[in-house]
């Protein structure tokens, strides 16, 4: 993709300006000159797009989608660019409608729940699967890439971060999942990195414990595969079915 010899890229828009950024005043100081460049728009040049190789079996739709989810979620496409000061005059046609395009991939939605201010998820990606299929997290939106790439909206990730949970130091855990002994939390932190899930706060104090969304814990015990009863699947943490 290029310009001439000018390799082209592509300029993104994301609703701020740059006096927005909390770096503003120590990057510029304060005065008319840095209130002039805090009332420019936060433009972003993205240049990562993977090539389109003239004989690639990839559809130029597909390429689109796929290098449009490589962008910020935060930021969308308004135009093609030589660079950041370079704009390209005409704009993207659809540039609106990828302003309202708040569907993010796997990696997109993790980063977003864990990048909000008012109350922030920190799952991994691997837990992030888990969570949807053990039912405790949303469902996709709807797929890109021929049905290869899943995609959550905003909203579904939003009504998540702000849904009722009660939270559960480790101790508690440990006892829910039926692990005895002094080692008993211990064997209960390893169950979770395994899980993949990380705790949402700690306890005050020095002896204070990790606490978790209970949600979490009870959707990936109940989905847990049963341990001598052939994969019976348990019910609050009891298994469902007969040994065979």
């Amino acid at each position: 993709m290029s310009f001439g010899h000018q390799p082209l890229g592509v300029l993104c828009d994301t609703g701020r300006t740059k006096g927005d950024n909390p770096n503003h005043a120590y990057m510029y100081g304060t005065g008319p000159a840095a209130d002039e460049i805090g009332s420019q728009p936060d433009l972003r040049f993205m240049t990562n797009l993977e090539l389109l190789p003239r004989n690639a079996e990839t559809t130029p739709e597909n390429w689109l989608e796929y290098n449009a989810r490589q962008m910020p979620y935060d930021a969308w496409p308004i135009a093609g660019a030589k660079s950041r000061m370079e704009p390209l005059e005409e704009r993207v046609p659809s540039a609106e409608a990828a302003r309202e395009d708040r569907c993010l991939t796997r990696d997109q939605a993790v980063r977003y729940l864990t990048d909000r201010s008012d109350r922030k998820i920190v799952i991994g990606k691997e837990g992030w699967i888990r969570l949807q299929k053990a039912g405790n997290a949303p469902a996709p939106r709807h797929y890109a890439l021929d049905g290869l790439m899943p995609l959550w909206h905003v909203n579904d990730l939003d009504a998540y971060a702000t849904r009722d949970y009660e939270l559960w130091p480790v101790s508690w855990i440990a006892e829910y999942l039926g692990y005895t002994g002094t080692a008993a939390s211990a064997t209960a932190r390893k169950q979770l990195s395994r899980w993949n899930v990380f705790p949402v706060t700690r306890q005050p104090g020095a002896n204070g414990e990790h606490m978790y969304a209970d949600d979490q814990v009870r959707a990936l015990h109940a989905h847990r595969p049963g341990k001598g009863r052939h994969g019976a699947a348990r019910d609050g943490g009891k298994f469902t079915a007969d040994p065979a």
